[in-house]
């Protein structure tokens, strides 16, 4: 004989047989959402003891919300009596008892009074808010965002508020999907309350994060929460641009058709097309459509005429390739060899000279030697002088003078002279 699903028999618990297997986790459980959790189940449980099973629910739910009005805290049973007028005073002391034993209402003996328990007075709270048929999608963002607020009334983990707040950013990226299957597919009508939708998702998105900015301010610091911020607002300038657009284009459309200067449309034509016949549609466009493509009679004479004066033409010879110029050929450097140690010690040794110009290791042996000669020199002086590691054992003093120089293709080049260092700790010093 097989038994049957253990079932609570005070109606408020669940399939016992269906809680007889614990998953396995792949980390260690302080890792994973389940500790958060565990802060809400005892809040949770209460709101399956409320309604449990069996139509006894709605009459739980109601009383308890008839006792979260009342302006005194502690009630006697007659009282609770007389505040539920519309039942029979027997029926109201059996529900109260359910609600005691699902811990709803906390009883004192010595003054035999009711009073409703913190958690009642929230699940009673959320039971209200929820009084709807069901959940209106143009006010899902705002449900998240009352959410965050509730998170943190109770003190909750930030992180409760973070997650409203990445499933309202998911809102905003499921109405920018939708609207662009919309345009491909022209669904005209569709696409209009769409994009309507889609408006006001993207004003309660704004409400929330001018709302929320003392909560988000607490995330700064972390950069994967500046990432779905940007994110945020990219979604949010991506559907409302979108969103606009749309709106924008189909009343216009409305407006000329009121106006009667737009007849027809692309739904209007395919929707005709699709409803008339093949022959019925070749009648309509038989006196407008065009002959189709055909190649006339070649004329053999007029063709080899053509081709006869094609190949007896004189063609043209290309131009002569440039002369050739002699590349400069230099020798490779040695291993070891670096330019900047060479702009060090070329340095060094007019520092050592006394006082010498830059020009006088600079310019040598053409325009190009130059220009090199002068970065190296640049370069020795930012990686090994004041602003380097400081070991150029020689001073730059640059000027603002020109000197003429007329040689080695260089004709002029600043004033800058190269010193020892403690001649250069004199100078300063006079």
């Amino acid at each position: 004989m097989i038994d049957g699903p253990r079932v609570d028999p005070d109606g408020y618990g669940q399939d016992r047989s269906a809680d007889s297997w614990t998953p396995t986790l792949l980390i260690h459980e302080d890792l994973t959402p389940l500790p958060v959790v565990d802060q809400a189940l005892p809040i949770i449980g209460l709101f399956a003891r409320l309604v449990g099973r069996g139509p006894l629910a709605r009459y739980r739910v109601a009383i308890l919300r008839e006792l979260a009005t009342q302006p005194r805290a502690r009630l006697s049973i007659r009282v609770i009596q007389d505040c539920v007028a519309w039942m029979d005073p027997l029926s109201v002391s059996r529900l109260v008892q359910d609600l005691r034993t699902a811990e709803l209402l906390s009883y004192d003996s010595r003054t035999s009074v009711y009073q409703l328990t913190r958690e009642a007075r929230v699940v009673a709270a959320v039971c209200g808010a929820l009084t709807t048929t069901g959940v209106d999608y143009s006010r899902i963002i705002k449900v998240l965002s009352a959410t965050m607020r509730l998170a943190e009334a109770m003190n909750a983990p930030s992180q409760m508020a973070y997650e409203a707040f990445l499933n309202a950013i998911a809102v905003l990226e499921l109405d920018y999907e939708e609207l662009r299957g919309l345009l491909n597919d022209f669904s005209e009508e569709a696409l209009l309350e769409a994009a309507r939708m889609a408006g006001t998702h993207v004003q309660d998105m704004q409400t929330l994060l001018e709302e929320q900015q003392d909560m988000f301010a607490r995330f700064q610091g972390d950069p994967l929460f500046l990432e779905h911020d940007q994110r945020a607002h990219d979604v949010i300038a991506s559907v409302g641009r979108l969103a606009d657009e749309v709106v924008t284009h189909l009343s216009r459309r409305a407006d000329l058709r009121l106006r009667g200067t737009l007849r027809v449309d692309r739904q209007d034509l395919r929707k005709a097309i699709e409803e008339t016949g093949v022959e019925e549609l070749a009648d309509l466009v038989r006196d407008s459509a065009r002959s189709p493509v055909f190649l006339s009679a070649v004329n053999t004479v007029a063709a080899f005429t053509a081709l006869d004066d094609y190949l007896g033409r004189i063609r043209e010879r290309p131009l002569p390739p440039p002369p050739p110029s002699a590349l400069s050929i230099r020798a490779p450097l040695t291993v070891g060899d670096n330019p900047v140690d060479r702009a060090v010690s070329a340095l060094e040794r007019l520092a050592a000279s006394g006082s010498a110009l830059l020009s006088d290791w600079v310019v040598d042996n053409g325009w190009d030697e130059a220009l090199r000669r002068n970065v190296q020199a640049v370069e020795a002086w930012s990686r090994h002088g004041p602003s380097g590691d400081g070991t150029l054992r020689a001073v730059l003093d640059a000027r603002t003078d020109l000197l003429r120089l007329d040689m080695f293709d260089v004709g002029w080049m600043s004033a800058t002279w190269v010193r020892s260092p403690s001649a250069g700790a004199a100078d300063d010093a006079d």
